[in-house]
């Protein structure tokens, strides 16, 4: 199967202001680093480029060539996107990580979870806690996972799943700690009584039950 090539180009400049300039321009602020590489390289790749090769790569394609065209010979390198900068707001990418593979030498990265079903727990009032939404593994560039799937629907309320209970290929070591919780399920909040006005005791009434205990207990005395 041919692999998805991205042309980038060197950036000329580092810099918020650069960066800004090359968004305006329909280019992406990129950075390669690697094991293998002396120093990171500031790159900046096309933003439409960038957009249409993800949309036409498979989900368990995770290596890309990376072709930087005015470096000396046009120097390609075998990447994968090891983390992007995203604006919320006005939405779209606005900062990319490669990272420099080996074929065959073993890698560190984060990949995320995918969480699948809906829990018994919830399904009878329980909330749903996600507490950890990516977890870093190690293993071959060709054995990254695009996600790891996370099946919840046996959950009950007070139950949770941690990394040790995460399902990957035995090509896949996960690294984060294996007791860190991953989602759980907890009981609804208590609600809260409301007393309404009607069922508020005047100030005036409880002082008026005060005086007559008070005096019943004088007309107990004088009797005795």
């Amino acid at each position: 199967m041919k692999r998805l090539t991205l042309k980038a180009k060197l950036r000329e400049k580092t810099g918020k202001g650069y960066a800004r300039k090359l968004r305006r321009e329909g280019m992406i602020p990129a950075i390669l680093y690697g094991h293998h590489l002396k120093g990171s390289i500031s790159l900046e790749v096309e933003r439409k480029e960038l957009k249409d090769i993800m949309s036409h790569r498979s989900p368990h394609e995770q290596i890309l060539t990376l072709d930087i065209v005015n470096q000396k010979a046009n120097k390609k390198w075998e990447v994968i996107v090891k983390s992007t900068q995203k604006n919320w707001l006005k939405g779209g990418v606005q900062h990319i990580d490669f990272l420099q593979v080996t074929r065959g030498e073993k890698l560190t990265t984060t990949v995320p979870l995918s969480f699948v079903g809906k829990t018994r727990g919830e399904k009878i009032g329980g909330i749903v806690e996600h507490l950890v939404r990516e977890v870093e593994v190690e293993c071959v560039p060709r054995d990254i996972p695009p996600v790891i799937e996370v099946d919840v629907t046996l959950l009950g309320i007070g139950d949770s799943l941690r990394v040790r209970d995460l399902k990957v290929s035995p090509e896949v070591k996960v690294i984060t700690h294996p007791e860190e919780i991953v989602v759980s399920v907890i009981s609804p909040a208590p609600e809260e009584v409301v007393v309404t006005e009607e069922e508020k005791v005047p100030a005036e009434e409880v002082e008026v039950v005060g005086e007559k205990k008070e005096e019943e207990e004088g007309e107990t005395e004088k009797k005795e």
